[in-house]
């Protein structure tokens, strides 16, 4: 029998909280679309890119099975103003636009050149500076709704600009099925290099990746699959690198980058050690193999010529199980928009440009540990 500080027993209650906090969500796998009338908002175009099986209900769209082909869709996602900065308010049965978020248009893509096609367009009236993919690739328990949900509110919330591409891999969206997602990772990760193949043939300048969690494996899998398909063509358009929260095993992490060649130029790492996610990860596999983005490697990241973004300090994310501190941080969208943390991931001289940002640029100084040489001079 398990004693109180036993993993089995630790593993249970942390299940079993994280259970009742997925349980409060408002009906999370709906997808409904909505007139938002006079409700003040935005309307965040979001392209798709997903090796989930179709659905035919149109308020899901796509279910967690794996499909035999990539499937393409542009989405219009409300995002509404009356909200707190970093939340995602799920909608409700009677789905209120000045609170909650909802689609204001779907349309199923017919193949991959629509696909590129309507990327184009959309990046054709962008400065050439901002003509950029920002592509995202989500966690682990993630439904098709809340994936592209999560998309959207980054973008709008960080400002982010270009085009937002979001790569949905098919997550089972549910708890108990992590083993299941563990394989669909894995399954997932031809689709996404095929889908990073097709955005560098697309007008966009460069692209931006930003993965979370397990969708870190996923990310790093693509990339060292067309590292060995010898597509360094694809591989130099994409930079930087963002891992959030990375669910990956630190010697697993260390040979996927050795294969790249060429390696990102900017490659960065959110951790914390509060991130209870991450620590019931490590639970599942004995518990004596941290995370990457548990923050128990910071040094050796370094050494690898990764940054590394300390968010353990940072208190204001959404929630207790931090682990999505990186969308939902108000102080680290103050960092993102006012350039102190692009700055200071390329390896550039931060400024203080307004009222403030110093204070920030002393944060940032807190957190983020760069590599001994910039990764572009690799």
């Amino acid at each position: 029998m398990p004693s109180l500080a036993s993993p089995a027993r630790l593993l249970g209650i942390v299940l079993a909280v994280l259970t009742m906090t997925t349980a409060c969500a408002s009906n999370p796998a709906r997808l409904p679309v909505v007139d938002p009338g006079e409700a003040k908002g935005s309307d965040q175009t979001v392209f798709v890119a997903t090796t989930r099986t179709p659905s035919d209900d149109a308020a899901i769209r796509f279910g967690p099975g794996r499909g035999n082909d990539l499937y393409f869709a542009e989405a219009g996602v409300w995002v509404p103003h009356n909200r707190e900065p970093g939340s995602v308010n799920l909608p409700s049965r009677h789905v209120n636009p000045a609170r909650e978020f909802a689609l204001t248009g779907f349309e199923t893509l017919a193949d991959g050149s629509d696909f590129v096609g309507r990327i184009d367009e959309a990046l054709a009236p962008i400065a050439l500076d901002e003509r950029r993919i920002f592509l995202f690739v989500h966690g682990f328990n993630t439904p098709f709704s809340d994936g592209l949900y999560l998309n959207a509110q980054v973008l709008n919330d960080f400002g982010i600009p270009g085009v937002g591409v979001h790569y949905a891999w098919p997550s089972a969206g549910r708890l108990p099925a992590y083993l299941y997602d563990r394989d669909s990772a894995q399954f997932a990760r031809d689709g996404l290099a095929e889908t990073l193949t097709m955005l560098a043939d697309t007008q966009a300048m460069g692209i931006t990746i930003l993965a979370h969690s397990m969708g870190s494996l996923v990310t790093m899998e693509a990339l060292r699959e067309l590292s060995l398909r010898g597509r360094s063509d694809v591989l130099e358009k994409i930079d930087p690198v963002m891992l959030a929260s990375p669910d990956i095993d630190f010697d697993v992490f260390r040979m996927q980058l050795a294969s790249l060649d060429p390696p990102p130029r900017h490659l960065a790492v959110f951790s914390s050690s509060r991130d209870r996610a991450l620590f019931l990860s490590q639970q599942l596999r004995g518990g004596g193999h941290p995370r990457i983005g548990s923050g128990a490697y910071r040094d050796e990241l370094n050494a690898l010529g990764v940054a590394v973004i300390d968010l353990s300090p940072i208190a204001d994310g959404r929630g207790f199980i931090n682990h999505t501190t990186f969308a939902s941080s108000p102080t680290l969208m103050r960092l993102s928009s006012s350039g102190v943390l692009n700055d200071a991931l390329m390896g550039e001289s931060t400024h203080v440009r307004s009222t403030g940002i110093g204070v920030l640029t002393d944060l940032a100084a807190r957190i983020i540990y760069l590599p001994a040489r910039a990764l572009g001079e690799r």
